[in-house]
């Protein structure tokens, strides 16, 4: 079951019925290894906030621990976590937008973005939450449109309407950054 360099990856629990509803910690860090830099990803683009990055990948590893045994199948195990991420990072984000904000607002606005070009992922950020988080769940993780709508709990309707209004608004920002607009 142990794959190559001592890591189990999901891939290994493919044909082994036996392991479909069993994961021990050794398991479970090794499933949270591989899917780490994949949780990043959605942390930061729907947070920015690096502390707040953090905070949600640390609660949703803890989370995820104390309800493994609520995961029906091995194999569902990034959808799973990712799920709880999206969760976590929409809690932090209700729990900012509560605080009583100070004079200095740029705090609250933090940017993940390289201003000296402009690349996708620099248009990408400058989407919409909505958008940002389909367009990261599917072009960045690979995600089918079944699993994003699971993750994100709508329609499968609804993530494809909003990666196709997502291209497209992707597509102006693009053409307004190669004309040095500023677009807002």
């Amino acid at each position: 079951m142990i794959g190559k360099d001592n890591v189990i990856k999901i891939s290994d629990f493919k044909n082994h019925k036996s392991a479909k509803n069993y994961v021990d910690k050794e398991i479970f860090i090794n499933l949270v290894d591989e899917n780490k830099i994949s949780l990043y990803r959605l942390a930061k683009g729907i947070l920015k906030i690096e502390a707040d990055v953090e905070d949600a990948i640390s609660e949703t590893v803890l989370k995820a621990f104390k309800n493994i045994n609520t995961l029906k199948d091995v194999k569902c195990f990034k959808p799973w976590i990712m799920r709880i991420l999206v969760n976590e990072c929409y809690a932090l984000l209700n729990k900012r937008n509560k605080v009583e904000l100070q004079n200095d607002m740029e705090v609250y606005n933090l940017q993940y973005e390289d201003k000296s070009e402009k690349t996708l992922i620099w248009a990408v950020n400058k989407l919409e939450d909505d958008f940002k988080a389909v367009v990261i769940l599917f072009y960045y993780e690979d995600m089918s449109i079944k699993d994003i709508s699971k993750i994100l709990n709508i329609p499968s309707g609804t993530v494809k309407s909003r990666l196709s209004r997502a291209k497209a608004k992707l597509k102006l920002i693009l053409e307004d950054g190669k004309r040095g607009e500023i677009f807002g």
